[in-house]
């Protein structure tokens, strides 16, 4: 049920734009070299074109903002621009004239939420649209430093909104559609944009307990990196193909990312087989000397970037002491090449050089970008991701027809705040649409009185707002209070020390409870996970729904949420714990697994009780599973699962099916979740998952309609990961869950094996 709703969406009035700056391989320097043959590989091309520079014009190609080489005719190039969940302010963005703004889709936490790889896919290839619209318009580059796929490890990390959860699976599905979706559309031949993978590797810390970023060095085995830290970079690498990926600030077991030969050539190199450039998070180059101390000059600071495989440098390290290395002999000129070479081929591969009457990616305009489309997409995005945490009595949803002559109240800091929504990393949006406006929308044309009192800030102790906001209480039939956090106190550059809802809120809820003639509904914008227990446990709270940050039409999906317009189907993907957890443990201790210090770390871990549980999420209708597979216990010898290729995604053990069947009265979606829940003994010592992801679909039913999912298990899911990161298949019974429904079980018999 798509609900879209036109009128408040903004007419946008265009002027005249940049004109782009393309190198010209009709009449240009280089129109008759190998590099404007577009019959050439791409390889190829890029090393004729570096085999023609100077050593000081390879200089200037080694950072982000490359310098125009008139010599050849060699534009200008930004590499930096960014695209999390739309074009965004960068130093390659340029919104104005005829591109004003662009699509601002739901934060990566939202679409993690919606469980649907198929919207992210459609997300994702309408962002790239947008993005080679303003390129083609000089307004944007054609590299987006976009996704961040580090796993949501804490919850008081800044960061965690850009990303998608907590769940290496969830998050390794959703890069694959995600990076299919940015960089390849109609045109086979050419990459559509080039999008990166960052942060490389195990990046989860801002600034924390007096370390930051900068100087913090993530001490992981080699069980939690192959578990946990790495599977996304190698769907991102290995199946996605991406175009380059981002190493981070921090240092990984002592050697900075950006430094590190292991992670950069051993691993992304020729373990997932990059095709493509590394590139530094901005000042990560400098920071191997001046915050990691791991050298101690310049030039063997550009020598070990170089020889790890930091191809670009964000920042400005590599153009002002490349020159120095050469001249130390800390690097040979063949390690520039290298390096440039493998950025050219990327551009290559982007159609740069290439005449653009051959390119439909070329033709792209400002027609193409904010589309109705485009708008409805980022609609039902919002309501896709949205998790109906609490429904006492069903409460909710409310119905219009019954609201006549009665007072809708809403209270809070985050009612009417449409900027909140959008997250970070985001653009100029064409248009917010904030709960109250969306509020007022959807109640047009009945007679329905909605009424609004900021009641509170987000955060600091002033309660002159109280006053007012209690006494629309009081006058209202229904009170709705809008709470949450924003970027004061989850951000880039900053961690949380508390993941309580904040005080001046919980008073203001508490004293609304007083007086309202009916229980509270409780609507909670965060990309980061809250202690939201009080709020369940109350009797006067009746509702309680997270809506993430839901973008630029998140007030319009929440209230179509609400009214019934949409029927709320998304699911948590990251656990919401108690407050005390960020006393149990450091953020500092990247073990997954509890230990006397640890209590575990997301829901595969986590030993304690959580507030809310991965993949917590209600509807207003009932749903049933039913299993249609022919026996529910399977037994297997280990050996028949021993396979010469060592490739664990490609052998199956089972696949399932599962009825799913809408059994109530209203259209709704269902995200279904299947786990694995292995042995809790394991044979050779190690501490396996308490459950965890293998697949995931999201289905729409009518009013008692049955369809199909279908799950494959590999062996993958069933591998144990020692300490050392060795693999083992381990004799037990393996309990297959869908949703939290025990459905079938594997008895795997046998002596332990070691997969590799």
């Amino acid at each position: 049920m798509r609900t879209y709703i036109s009128a408040l969406f903004l007419v946008v009035v265009s002027i005249h734009a940049q004109t782009p700056s393309f190198p010209d391989c009709k009449t240009g320097p280089l129109a008759q070299f190998p590099i404007c043959d577009a019959s050439l590989p791409s390889h190829q091309r890029a090393a004729d074109l570096v085999g023609r520079m100077t050593t000081a014009e390879k200089i200037t190609q080694l950072v982000t903002t490359a310098a125009a080489v008139p010599r050849l005719g060699l534009p200008k190039f930004e590499w930096w621009s960014e695209a999390l969940h739309g074009v965004a302010y960068s130093p390659g963005v340029n919104f104005g004239g005829d591109l004003p703004s662009a699509t601002s889709f739901p934060m990566p936490i939202n679409l993690g939420a919606s469980f649907n790889l198929s919207l992210v896919h459609e997300i994702a290839g309408t962002i790239s649209t947008e993005a080679r619209a303003f390129n083609n318009e000089g307004r944007a580059g054609l590299v987006f430093f976009t996704p961040n796929i580090n796993i949501n490890r804490d919850p008081r990390w800044g960061r965690g909104q850009e990303t998608t959860g907590e769940d290496p699976v969830l998050t390794s599905q959703y890069v694959y559609a995600l990076i299919n979706g940015l960089q390849r559309g109609e045109d086979e031949r050419y990459l559509k944009i080039a999008a990166d993978c960052k942060h490389y590797a195990a990046y989860d810390l801002e600034n924390w307990n007096g370390t930051d970023r900068y100087h913090f060095d993530a001490i992981v085995s080699d069980q939690d990196l192959l578990e946990t830290y790495m599977p996304p970079f190698e769907t991102c690498i290995r199946d996605a193909k991406v175009a380059s990926i981002m190493c981070s600030y921090n240092a990984v077991n002592g050697v900075p990312s950006c430094a590190n030969q292991f992670i950069l050539q051993t691993i992304a190199r020729d373990s997932y087989h990059l095709d493509g450039f590394v590139v530094s998070d901005c000042g990560a180059v400098s920071t191997i000397m001046d915050t990691h101390n791991y050298t101690h000059t310049v030039e063997d600071t550009v020598a070990v970037a170089l020889h790890a495989g930091t191809d670009l440098n964000c920042g400005d390290f590599y153009s002002k002491h490349t020159q120095e290395a050469l001249d130390k002999k800390t690097i040979v000129e063949g390690d520039i090449d290298r390096a440039v070479e493998r950025t050219f081929n990327v551009l290559v591969r982007l159609g740069y050089f290439d005449p653009p009457e051959i390119q439909p990616y070329r033709q792209l305009n400002k027609n193409d970008v904010d589309t109705d489309h485009a708008r409805q997409l980022a609609l039902a995005a919002a309501q896709e991701s949205i998790v109906l945490l609490k429904n006492t009595n069903k409460a909710l949803p409310l119905t219009l027809n019954q609201l006549q002559n009665k007072k809708i109240a809403l209270i809070g800091p985050t009612a009417d705040n449409g900027a909140i929504m959008q997250g970070n990393y985001y653009g100029h949006a064409p248009f917010l649409i904030d709960p109250l406006a969306g509020f007022n929308t959807v109640t047009q044309g009945y007679s329905v009185n909605v009424s609004f009192a900021h009641g509170c800030p987000i955060s600091d102790n002033d309660q002159s707002g109280f006053s007012a906001a209690i006494e629309l209480a009081k006058s209202a039939d229904i009170v709705f209070f809008f709470g949450g956090i924003n970027q004061t106190i989850e951000a880039e550059a900053h961690d949380r020390t508390s993941i309580a809802l904040p005080d001046i809120q919980l008073n203001l809820l508490q004293q609304l409870e007083k007086v309202v003639r009916s229980p509270l509904h409780v609507v909670i914008m965060s990309g980061g996970g809250l202690d939201l227990s009080y709020i369940r446990d109350s009797s006067q709270c009746a509702s309680l729904t997270w809506m993430g940050y839901a973008g630029q039409a998140g007030g319009l999906a929440v209230a179509s949420v609400i009214f019934g317009l949409y029927n709320p189907g998304g699911r948590l993907p990251i656990t919401f714990y108690p407050a005390s957890y960020v006393d149990a443990v450091s953020m500092f201790d990247m073990q997954m697994r509890p230990s006397p210090k640890n209590p575990g770390r997301t829901y595969k871990f986590y030993t304690g009780k959580a507030v809310y549980q991965f993949g917590d999420g209600l509807s207003y209708t009932t749903l049933s599973y039913t299993w249609y597979n022919d026996t529910i216990e399977t037994v297997l010898p280990i050996r028949s699962l021993m396979k010469n290729n060592y490739d664990e995604t490609k052998v199956l053990v089972e696949s399932y099916r599962v009825n799913v069947t809408n059994t109530g009265d209203i259209l709704g979606d269902d995200s279904v979740l299947a786990f694995v829940v292995p042995p809790q003994v394991s044979m050779t010592g190690q501490t396996p998952p308490i459950k965890q992801l293998f697949g995931f679909a999201r289905v729409r039913l009518d009013p008692h309609q049955t369809t199909q999912v279908f799950f494959p298990l590999n062996v993958r899911s069933l591998l144990t990961v020692a300490r050392d990161g060795s693999k083992w298949l381990e004799p037990g019974s393996y309990k297959i869950l869908i949703g939290k429904q025990h459905m079938h079980t594997i008895h795997l018999q046998g002596k332990p094996a070691r997969w590799s």
